[in-house]
């Protein structure tokens, strides 16, 4: 199975367009039908159905099941690529969220210096939410992502580092200071600032409210902690963020939440499974997770 073969059957799967395929890879529409033509022998079966009625073609069922797996095959290919360029670097890229930045750096930093391992360490900052697409690239070489669920997927390796709770966060002049804890029902009246797509946090908050039957009012989201944490302040309206966010210089107040089920806030160490790594992507990955649970004991 020739791959430019594939590359012509992805794009006219998504142009349904002989002419345009050609004109894009500049080459003769023959080429282009004989490269189908080939697919389909080498598969056994019809792929495309021209209609010529309406001037259009049509995917069989079996063309179908080759458009999904000729997207994954390219996908694997250019993570490939990307991993193979970068073979040879003694760097690794960790990728670290802000809020798990902030909460691990001050007690990992002191571990990888003394293992001799962070000058071999570039940072890439970002949500987890982004982190996990880079790494599903090949992007970046390892992560500490948070997720409120178990992280599952079969080319990934993780490890379960730090759980937390969820928390809701407000200013400390605020009604809600005083109290111990609180539910959904408490906050129908509350506006929400949160923190956006690029982060875990709002999903997890949606996935909470839809537990509780709770429609909040979410009226910002912001990809900067410390622009969310000067809102609450100001009191423009009340957050939702783990415990580890917390700050004892941020004057906010931090309330557990009494609602069930509890949604927990886990950090997860993790890595591609199937991957062509420099010799130092294996020692950071043990190296943090013998820490963490090494400090657990």
């Amino acid at each position: 199975m020739n791959l430019k073969d594939l590359e012509y059957f992805k794009e006219i799967a998504l142009e349904k367009s002989f002419t345009k395929v050609a004109e894009m890879f500049k080459v003769s529409q023959p080429t282009v039908t004989y490269a189908v033509k080939r697919l389909e022998n080498d598969l056994g079966t019809k792929l495309i159905i021209r209609d010529n009625s309406h001037k259009s073609i049509i995917l069989t069922q079996a063309g179908k099941i080759l458009e999904i797996h000729t997207e994954k095959i390219f996908q694997e290919i250019n993570v490939t690529r990307t991993e193979i360029n970068r073979l040879k670097d003694n760097v690794i890229k960790l990728g670290l969220p802000p809020i798990i930045g902030n909460f691990c750096l001050p007690k990992l930093y002191p571990h990888l210096f003394k293992e001799g391992l962070m000058n071999h360490i570039n940072l890439v900052n970002g949500g987890s939410n982004d982190l996990y697409t880079l790494l599903m690239r090949g992007e970046i070489d390892i992560a500490l992502l948070g997720s409120s669920h178990l992280i599952s997927d079969e080319n990934l390796t993780s490890e379960l580092l730090i759980q937390n709770k969820f928390m809701i966060v407000v200013s400390a002049s605020h009604p809600l200071a005083k109290e111990k804890s609180v539910s959904l029902s408490d906050l129908k009246e509350e506006k929400f600032v949160l923190l956006n797509h690029h982060y875990i946090h709002l999903n997890a908050f949606r996935n909470f409210s839809k537990y509780a039957s709770f429609e909040p009012e979410i009226i910002y989201k912001s990809n900067d902690l410390n622009i969310l944490k000067g809102m609450i302040r100001e009191r423009v309206g009340i957050g939702f963020l783990t415990e580890i966010a917390m700050d004892k210089s941020d004057g906010l107040v931090y309330i557990p939440l009494n609602d069930e089920p509890q949604l927990n806030f886990n950090v997860f160490l993790v890595q591609r499974k199937v991957s062509l790594k420099s010799n130092y992507v294996n020692k950071i990955f043990n190296s943090i997770y013998t820490f963490y649970k090494s400090n657990q004991e």
